[in-house]
């Protein structure tokens, strides 16, 4: 599923691109999710690196789209970001903010469509693999990139996602290994991080999602190596 964020705070620009948005995954039975802002403070007060794009007008009221950009990368390093401007001259600012492109107003489909286009190719190098998970009532399967990370207590596996969490027996040794070409690396003994989810690592901290992990030292040398090369990719 594709979520995405439009965050503009003209209803007719916003009903616009929701209605390309449907056709376009209609038209390739892709499902999605959109949740529409109509200003950016309340876009970055309530974010969740949870994201896979985000079109955002340059132009918003009181804070403006670049302003904006730059707190969500400060968020989210990895998120899809598409800035939607009627002025050409503004969109080089989206390079600053590591904007993967621009669409400008008034918005075509056959415009939108081919950027979609780069879209998916983009989200496609963020490999994911499903993960069958053994719960006590039945057996789930999860796609990786919705876990944000796994935790070990009392030797059960607690798989954190963005909507909730499942509880299964195993191993996060062989988790690791099964995940080894995701994004994901142990910050200590009991925890598995997703990357994408990370918003801060301050000394011995890393926040997840939200929450605050620690970071061991003998892990520390390994995860920040990691972490260093996952911000590289760009992925």
């Amino acid at each position: 599923m594709l979520t995405i964020a439009i965050v503009e705070d003209e209803d007719r620009e916003a009903e616009l691109l929701s209605g390309y948005i449907n056709h376009f995954c209609g038209a390739r039975n892709t499902d999605y999710n959109i949740k529409r802002f109509t200003n950016g403070a309340d876009f970055i007060r309530s974010y969740r690196p949870a994201y896979d794009i985000v079109f955002m007008d340059i132009m918003l009221p009181g804070q403006n789209g670049v302003e904006t950009a730059r707190e969500l990368r400060e968020l989210d390093e990895g998120v899809t970001l598409i800035f939607v401007t009627n002025m050409a001259n503004l969109a080089v600012k989206g390079y600053e903010v590591d904007a993967l492109d621009f669409i400008i107003k008034p918005v075509k489909y056959n415009s939108f469509a081919m950027k979609m286009e780069r879209v998916l190719k983009a989200l496609s190098a963020r490999r994911s693999v499903d993960i069958s998970i053994r719960t006590d009532r039945a057996i789930k399967v999860v796609s990786s990139a919705r876990i944000t990370y796994i935790e070990v207590i009392h030797h059960s596996l607690v798989y954190h996602m963005q909507d909730g969490e499942l509880r299964s027996r195993g191993t996060l040794d062989a988790l690791e290994k099964q995940l080894a070409c995701e994004h994901f690396v142990r910050c200590n003994a009991c925890y598995l991080v997703n990357m994408r989810y990370i918003t801060e690592v301050s000394g011995d901290d890393v926040i997840v999602a939200g929450d605050t992990l620690k970071i061991s030292r003998a892990k520390k040398k390994s995860f920040m190596q990691a972490f260093t090369n996952y911000l590289g990719n760009g992925v």
